[in-house]
């Protein structure tokens, strides 16, 4: 008798803290799903030919819009919209990075890592650690972009 009341009481802590150990079970799952998917955004991701303007959400330089142009994969430059001026560059897009080389090949590198890609913006930081985001500007053209041009236009198609 005395078994039968022991296991009575083993099955009523189980019945209660059993749907606990369910829930913790799901939503660890579900967030290494969810770290999963995100990662491989980020590993995933590559800058193809086009137009992207950059800013940083701790509104540092909040006056200026700077833009990158990419040819392609490999190469482009970085403008400003106030006079225009900006840097060539040369990178390598690899694993959630991007090795940029700007101003010629026997500047330094810049290292700038992908933190996250959330619709068509992706987020990341150069080695000083600020965050800077990119985000696609669908109506520019690559092979002639002017940034102040597109600035003065109010982002309107040239």
């Amino acid at each position: 008798m005395r078994i039968y009341i022991i296991l009575k009481k083993i099955i009523k802590l189980l019945a209660i803290f059993m749907p606990f150990v369910m829930v913790i079970g799901i939503m660890t799952g579900c967030t290494d799903i969810e770290n999963t998917a995100k990662t491989q955004a980020v590993t995933a991701f590559k800058f193809q030919k086009g137009v992207y303007k950059t800013y940083s959400p701790d509104k540092k330089n909040s006056y200026k819009d700077y833009f990158y142009i990419f040819y392609d994969e490999t190469s482009g430059y970085t403008e400003e919209s106030e006079r225009g001026i900006g840097l060539p560059f040369s990178c390598i897009q690899k694993n959630g990075y991007v090795r940029f080389r700007f101003g010629g090949a026997t500047e330094p590198e810049e290292v700038f890592k992908i933190k996250y890609v959330k619709d068509q913006s992706v987020a990341g930081a150069f080695d000083n650690g600020s965050l800077l985001i990119f985000t696609p500007v669908s109506n520019a053209n690559p092979d002639n972009f002017d940034a102040v041009e597109y600035v003065k236009n109010n982002g309107k198609k040239l």
